[in-house]
């Protein structure tokens, strides 16, 4: 990798830390303990005490847009409100290379509902983030099968119980390049040549 993601993660805190509000941040998952790969994503868990992190949550990404490339986000409503996450692609170049933000405070809020986050993605972004998390799992070994199919349910894929994982995963890239917005078509475009270059 030209930049070590641990590097990457001091500079992206070094960001978060100059935007109001933000009491500190905390690197933690693989690149905190040393353990990433090229697969991996950077975590970090911004404290944002004093103010409502449900909100912070939801406005980060336009916080941060003009400071780093944030190619897309998406959002984890199955967690709100009892914990706040938005995961931000960073690296056209690299599909893997995603931003978690754990948005906490003391107290924590819970102001924000599960339909609010929810209605904060986008349909193809959410798919882009479920597809790139399933490759991960599927490139190094995991069990991915339920997500895989749950997956190509969400974009109407047929027959889905009978075809493979990597049947699943290839219909739901065509799926993508074929009826994604245009300003994703880069993003995309990098995501077939990773792809490929895994599946050889």
């Amino acid at each position: 990798m030209p930049l070590m993601l641990k590097e990457k993660a001091s500079e992206i805190m070094a960001l978060l830390n100059d935007i109001p509000g933000v009491k500190k941040c905390n690197l933690y998952g693989s690149v905190a303990k040393d353990t990433y790969d090229e697969l991996s994503d950077i975590d970090i868990e911004i404290d944002v005490s004093g103010i409502d992190n449900g909100l912070f949550m939801l406005d980060v990404t336009e916080l941060l847009k003009d400071k780093m490339d944030i190619y897309y986000a998406d959002y984890a409503p199955s967690l709100a409100p009892d914990k706040y996450i938005v995961s931000l692609a960073i690296d056209k170049d690299n599909p893997f290379l995603i931003l978690d933000l754990c948005i906490v405070a003391n107290p924590h809020c819970t102001t924000v509902t599960k339909e609010d986050v929810m209605g904060k993605n986008e349909k193809y972004t959410h798919i882009l983030k479920l597809w790139t998390a399933n490759l991960k799992h599927y490139v190094r070994g995991n069990e991915c099968l339920k997500d895989i199919l749950k997956m190509a349910k969400k974009i109407g894929t047929e027959d889905a119980e009978s075809k493979s994982k990597d049947e699943l995963l290839r219909e739901t890239l065509h799926y993508l390049e074929a009826n994604a917005p245009r300003r994703l078509s880069e993003f995309i475009k990098n995501l077939r040549i990773t792809f490929d270059k895994l599946m050889k």
